[in-house]
This record gives C-alpha cells, sequence and structure tokens, in this order.
C-alpha cells in the first residue's frame, strides 16, 4: 500500500486501510474504490492522506495493537475528550480498562518493531497524536522492562498527556501561520492545566498525572514549565517526551506535510541530550523503523525497490525486492531480492516520497 496525500487521489484507486473517525466509526472501509465523490468528501473531512493500494507495494506493515483494540481505546478517549473539551463531568474508566488490552497487545508483539501508520482528520490532531503516543511510550517502556503496574501508570500519563491542549482555543492550534508570543504562552500553560485536571480525577495514579506536567521539560534544561534538569524529569515524562516529537514530526500538520521515518530518525538523533534524554532515544532509535515495509527506495546502482523485511538492530540494511532495473524499466525478470545485512557494499540512496513514486506511473493503480 502506498500513502498518498488527499490531493493526489484518483478515481479508481482502492483504499487499503479502513479509515476511522474521532470517534471510531467507519468512514471508510479498506478495497473501497474511490470516485470523485469520496474524495471530495475526505478533502471536507480534512484528512490530508489516505493509503491506497499500489500493484508493487502489496505488503501490510505489522502493528504495536491490532485494529480492534485501537478503535476500541479510540471510542473510550473520544467520549472523555469530549466531555473535557465541553466542560462536562467525564470519568476515564473505560480508559484505564482499554490500556490494560493495549498493554497486553503491546507486550505480545513486543518483538515488532515501532511504527506508526495511522490516518487522523486535521481537527483531531491532538486526540489522535495522545494514542499514537500512548502507543509509542508502552512500547518503550517494554523494552525498558517496565512492570505491569509501571507500564499502566506510563500509559496513563501518555494518552493523557496533552489533556490541557484541549483547552487551547482550536483557532490557535491549528494555526498555518507564524505563533504569536502572545499565543505561544497560551499554548504553554496546556502542561499545567493538563496536570490540575488530572490529579482531581480518578482513578488515575498520581504519578500520571506528572506526565501533563513535565514532559515538555528538555534534559537540558531548556524546557518548560519549571526548567527541570535531567533525571530531575520524572522517567514517565523522559519517554513521553521522546514519543511525542516523533509522533509530531511523522504527522501531517497544516503548516507541514509529515516528515518520513528515515528523517524522523535523524530529527530524533539530533535532539539527543539537549531536548531528549539520550539513553531513551538510544533505546528508541535501536527498535524504531527506519524503512517500513512498504517504502520504494533508490539503489546506487539506479535501481529502484520496495523494502519487504526489516533486520531488528540492523533496521538501515533492509531486504529490498527491486521492481524498476537501472534503465527505468519495469522489472522483468526472476525475482531480484537485495539483503543488505549481505551485501554490504551496496546501499540506500534515497527514500522515494509518495508523490515521486506516484510520477512513475510504471502501472497503473
Amino acid at each position: 500500500m502506498l500513502r498518498l496525500a488527499t490531493s493526489q487521489l484518483q478515481p479508481g484507486m482502492i483504499i487499503a486501510r479502513n479509515i476511522f473517525s474521532a470517534t471510531g466509526n467507519l468512514l471508510l472501509s479498506e478495497n473501497v474504490i474511490l470516485d470523485e465523490h469520496l474524495i471530495s468528501k475526505l478533502g471536507t473531512l480534512g484528512i490530508d492522506s489516505v493509503f491506497v493500494s499500489h500493484p508493487h507495494l502489496e505488503i501490510t506493515p505489522e502493528e504495536i495493537v491490532n485494529e480492534e483494540t485501537r478503535v476500541e481505546i479510540i471510542k473510550m478517549a473520544s467520549q472523555a475528550f469530549g466531555d473535557i473539551r465541553q466542560n462536562r463531568t467525564f470519568n476515564l474508566t473505560g480508559i484505564c480498562e482499554a490500556m490494560k488490552k493495549i498493554i497486553e497487545d503491546a507486550i505480545g508483539n513486543r518483538q515488532v518493531l515501532i511504527q506508526m501508520t495511522d490516518i487522523r482528520a486535521r481537527a483531531d490532531y491532538t486526540f489522535g497524536h495522545s494514542i499514537n503516543v500512548c502507543l509509542l511510550s508502552i512500547m518503550i517502556g517494554i523494552k525498558m522492562n517496565l512492570n505491569h503496574q509501571q507500564l499502566h501508570e506510563l500509559a496513563m500519563g501518555a494518552i493523557l498527556h496533552d489533556l490541557g491542549m484541549l483547552l487551547v482555543p482550536s483557532e490557535i492550534v491549528q494555526k498555518t501561520d507564524a505563533i504569536s508570543p502572545t499565543d505561544w504562552k497560551l499554548i504553554q500553560t496546556h502542561t499545567k492545566k493538563g496536570f490540575e485536571i488530572i490529579r482531581r480525577v480518578g482513578p488515575i495514579p498520581f504519578v500520571s498525572a506528572h506526565v501533563a506536567f513535565q514532559h515538555h521539560e528538555n534534559f537540558d534544561g531548556t524546557g518548560y514549565c519549571r526548567g527541570l534538569v535531567g533525571e530531575n524529569i520524572h522517567i514517565y515524562a523522559r519517554i513521553v517526551a521522546v514519543a511525542d516529537l516523533y509522533d509530531a514530526i511523522t504527522s501531517d500538520r497544516p503548516y507541514r506535510k509529515a516528515f518520513l521515518p528515515h528523517e524522523a530518525y535523524d530529527i530524533i538523533l539530533a535532539s539527543r541530550g539537549a531536548k531528549l534524554d539520550p539513553k531513551i532515544v538510544d533505546l528508541f532509535l535501536e527498535n524504531v523503523v527506519i524503512y517500513p515495509v512498504g517504502t520504494t527506495v533508490l539503489l546506487d546502482t539506479g535501481e529502484i525497490g520496495v523494502v519487504v523485511e526489516i533486520h531488528p538492530q540492523l533496521q538501515v540494511r533492509p531486504v529490498v525486492r527491486i521492481i524498476i532495473d537501472q534503465f527505468g524499466n519495469p522489472w522483468q525478470g526472476p525475482e531480484k531480492m537485495v539483503d543488505f545485512t549481505k551485501d554490504l557494499i551496496r546501499f540506500i540512496v534515497k527514500v522515494l516520497k509518495p508523490e515521486e513514486i506516484f510520477a512513475l506511473r510504471v502501472k497503473e493503480f
């Protein structure tokens, strides 16, 4: 499957992954054939990109949790977040229960490398971001050998880390131009507001509230809102800070397109020891997918291939199936695989962006 911007969709393309609303309702099913009306509807809903089928990219990557579990937490969190936004009485018991299922799923998939492939509407950014940060944080916690109780505390803090953003006016959150100093000060209040909301609500461990309060504290002391340094920042907040940055930069935003995983890898690495705890960064980068299965890459030979397998701990050297030869023609011979862990003199020159893959037009969608 291939992730394409909604603006690049054409009638006849086939949806490759179910698309859900912020309330967990199915908007478009896998295998639906797009027409002009559906494409227009996606744009109206504020969905910037979708996964479509592609003849050379038929592989589906492994997920941290299954779709049923993700939909369950979407529904639970949607209700609670909606109540908070409307200043109504809310209950987080359902989210607590859903966390148990998510943790069990994640522990069962502990060998799966970290990658996120969700689709979300622009207006649902805070909500979808919170769920992804929760999943990423749980996976980091598992890699750190946290026990069940610690994972639950971490998970609750992670999914509620941006709760205070619900109290920031949406026109500021969704701005496409530069944020003014006044607006920036208002945004910074979300950590304290989130902390105050969480600590008043049961049955949330009090330590989980500190994730909301501290997740923008930088490891070098330059963060907000208290300027905490190093290990004075709670370990859960340091974990969430890594997950928070990774999901933020790999998500479509009103002012920019998502960075590709290999680009995000470099950004996270550059933040090591400054914004982020270096030990957690090292662990995260050992387990995050750099070239996800299905990624289309240009090789040093001029050939183009698709990543079909990833070697844990050797993510920079995947297995690639050649689909286009060095002359730009569709590969015609017997299936050709390049395993970069064995062919050490070969290397990937670049990752092709969705629009570049679309422009190849080697074969109609």
